[in-house]
């Protein structure tokens, strides 16, 4: 059974990898969850002793976190499917060119693109999905909240909730089933083949560091037509130790 925190700082300590993966599903980009969990260390200094005394302070932290970014990022998605074909669709693929730049001839930048552009193009899948829509799925089938438990931490009805989950699960199975080769190797969409094309766009960048990076090949496991299972497969990005310093810094004492 986990400690009970005892202060502020140290349930930060325990939560942040969790609160950094959760912002960056819900923003698609690191720049912005890490922006956004500074803003919830601001929010949050003055609210030290109510998420403390709170049945489950974890639980109580990620809902004022939920609930911040659902205001934050408004109702509409950021893209749209359509968009989203359009800059890595649009083309045909092509084979990895290991001299192109980015790459510079060395092996290893291909396999940590791959995965980039892997859990990039998934996370983009879910930006195409409103925001409040778009947060069901993640509470539920990546995080593990119940229905009932999420809609708790949103405050919101459940029956609302459902439906939110509902159209989050139709929508990404309804695109990704007929195109991405992580749920069918007979779809025509695969990184290897697109890597090239998101490179150009600058859809996928180099990561900032390796540490989300997992060392098995991309496509070391098989196929998977449930979507909650494919997101959950997906490696969370991390936090480097400068950026954990920094916002645990920012926590009050």
């Amino acid at each position: 059974m986990a400690t009970r925190p005892t202060s502020l700082r140290q349930l930060y300590i325990a939560e942040l990898p969790r609160l950094y993966a959760f912002a960056y599903d819900m923003s698609g980009a690191r720049d912005e969850a890490h922006r956004f969990l500074s803003e919830l260390v601001d929010q949050t200094n003055d609210e030290a002793a109510e998420l403390l005394a709170a049945p489950i302070p974890a639980d109580a932290l990620l809902g004022a976190f939920a609930r911040h970014l659902e205001k934050e990022l408004g109702r509409r998605a950021e893209q749209s499917f359509q968009i989203l074909d359009n800059v890595l669709r649009s083309d045909i693929t092509r084979p990895i060119d290991i001299n192109a730049r980015g790459i510079d001839g060395d092996p290893r930048r291909i396999h940590l693109l791959l995965w980039e552009l892997k859990r990039t193009c998934l996370t983009a899948v879910m930006g195409c999905l409103p925001p409040s829509v778009r947060l069901s799925f993640i509470l539920t089938d990546i995080l593990g909240y119940s229905p009932a438990d999420a809609a708790d931490l949103l405050d919101i009805k459940e029956s609302a909730y459902r439906v939110r989950l509902t159209r989050a699960r139709k929508r990404l199975e309804d695109y990704l089933t007929p195109r991405c080769f992580h749920v069918d190797r007979q779809n025509p969409c695969n990184c290897e083949g697109r890597l090239g094309i998101a490179f150009d766009a600058k859809f996928v960048t180099p990561p900032p560091h390796a540490l989300d990076t997992p060392a098995e090949e991309i496509d070391s496991e098989p196929p998977r037509r449930d979507m909650a299972a494919l997101y959950r497969s997906l490696p969370r990005v991390a936090l480097s130790e400068g950026e954990v310093a920094e916002l645990i810094g920012r926590v009050s004492a």
